[in-house]
């Protein structure tokens, strides 16, 4: 079952729209696909910023201990 990009919740197909039974956010397909491809990059880029703070920290880390 499709997802709500929003609330999570469960999506209905309706003639030529995805309809959440949660929040009532409608969607076409092609929106419902381009929402997720957001979400899905806004979480690499996070993932991204996250490993350079971490390799950041770690190389601060060990010229420290020299």
């Amino acid at each position: 079952m499709a997802k709500c990009p929003e609330c999570g919740g469960e999506m209905i197909s309706k003639s030529k729209r995805k309809i959440c039974e949660t929040c009532g956010l409608s969607l076409t397909g092609s929106q419902y696909d381009s929402a997720w491809d957001k979400i899905r990059d806004s979480a690499r880029d996070e993932e991204d910023t996250s490993r350079k703070r971490n390799r950041e920290y770690l190389n601060w880390y060990e010229s420290s201990k020299n």
